[in-house]
């Protein structure tokens, strides 16, 4: 975690790759925690250069595999910045946004957060002409965002349901298969 917030700048494009790798583990994911790991990560994909934000934004997706560490991310900023990667980010930045945000949808409040952000619309858009894996990423989002009712609607004006449905008509088995989840 040090490495990731203190090395150079190489070092912390390591330090975050090792951290993605490391928060695969359940175990891991609460250790990177209790040691501040989230908000070095959170600070780095939001200032880090590209390969840092692409990382950073790697190892969060994994953390966010675990309802505190969704908590704790949307506490440290980490929604704003994340809804900026997939907008404005490379594509490897999206569709790891977009994993990140599917992640931090499964909580009540951050589905609050992420639509008081402007992620509805920025998912929307992911889903409709994103890479295969943003797609598929930004579709589960949405699927997960629409458990809110007001998120539901706004993700219909938001153009969400052309998109799903057209998702569900041409997409992968993946994107197929997220989309009809999304119109259930």
């Amino acid at each position: 975690v040090s490495l990731a917030r203190d090395g150079t700048k190489g070092q912390k494009v390591r330090a975050a790759g090792v951290l993605r790798n490391l928060a695969m583990n359940d175990d891991n994911r609460v250790a990177i925690a209790a040691a501040g790991g989230i908000e070095v990560l959170v600070s780095l994909a939001r200032d880090g250069n590209e390969r840092q934000k692409e990382r950073a934004a790697g190892a969060l997706w994994n953390l966010s595999d675990n309802d505190d560490n969704s908590v704790a991310i949307a506490a440290a900023g980490g929604v704003e910045v994340l809804v900026s990667l997939a907008r404005d980010g490379t594509k490897g930045q999206k569709v790891r946004a977009a994993g990140v945000l599917r992640n931090l949808a499964m909580n009540d409040d951050n589905r609050v957060a992420i639509a008081a952000a402007g992620g509805i619309e920025v998912l929307v858009s992911l889903a409709r002409d994103g890479n295969e894996g943003q797609k598929e990423n930004a579709a589960v989002a949405l699927w997960n965002l629409s458990i809110n009712d007001d998120n539901s609607v706004a993700i219909a004006a938001a153009g969400g349901i052309e998109v799903f449905v057209s998702l569900a008509r041409d997409g992968n088995e993946a994107q197929k298969e997220r989309a009809a989840g999304a119109l259930r």
